[in-house]
Order: structure tokens, then C-alpha cells, then sequence
């Protein structure tokens, strides 16, 4: 549980991390303001890396008291 723990966290870092990048990039936006309708194209990459990351925190917690 430890080691999926510590790959949850790294993805939902990186899945934030993208997600903060993609509503900072003027021409992510300008795209999808203009195929979706939607100013803010990371808003779901933040939403879907800060579960992972507390998922994983979680997961590390319970790995290192089951030891």
C-alpha cells in the first residue's frame, strides 16, 4: 500500500501541476474558449491531482501503521 501510496502522489502532483500549467498557457486557453466555451482548461487536471495526492497520502499513512 505503500509503494501505490507514493505512485498516487507523484501523479497527483504531476496531474496538478499540468492542470496549473494548461490555465496559465494563454493559447490552452484561447482554445478552449473557442471550442468548449470554457476560460479555464486545468480547472479538472487540479480537481483530479489534489484527490490523487490526498488518496495517496492516505494510502502512505495506513502502509507505514499496518508495519
Amino acid at each position: 500500500m505503500f509503494i501505490l501510496g507514493i505512485i498516487l502522489i507523484i501523479a497527483g502532483i504531476g496531474c496538478a501541476g499540468y492542470g496549473f500549467m494548461q490555465n496559465n498557457s494563454l493559447e490552452a486557453q484561447f482554445t478552449s474558449i473557442m471550442s468548449s466555451g470554457t476560460a479555464n482548461p486545468g480547472t479538472m487536471f487540479i480537481v483530479i491531482g489534489v484527490i490523487l495526492l490526498v488518496v495517496g497520502i492516505i494510502l502512505c499513512v495506513v502502509g507505514r501503521k499496518k508495519n
